[in-house]
């Protein structure tokens, strides 16, 4: 079950990345990656890794992180590109 999850973490991380950016090179004839890949722990501390608070304020569910601008255009973008692939 550990590996198993392993795998499929790996592929979700490698999936979304590919949905959410543009390929970087061309195909070549030893075939190398068209994207170029972060790795899941750079990822995970990009969006996961945040100090924020979740609220309820008038009944719905509010995540209130700090004021990054950087942050917060990096996230926004992610689900920007996120929902135009789905």
């Amino acid at each position: 079950m550990f590996t198993l999850a392993g795998m499929l973490v790996h592929n979700l991380g490698r999936e979304l990345q590919m949905a959410t950016r543009s390929p970087e090179r061309s195909t070549l004839p030893k075939r190398p990656s068209r994207w170029k890949f972060s790795d899941l722990g750079t990822l995970r501390q990009r969006y996961l890794h945040r100090a924020g608070t979740l609220s309820q304020p008038q009944g719905e569910l509010t995540l209130t992180m700090s004021a990054n601008p950087t942050v917060r255009s990096e996230l926004f973008g992610f689900l920007d590109q996120l929902q135009k692939a789905a």
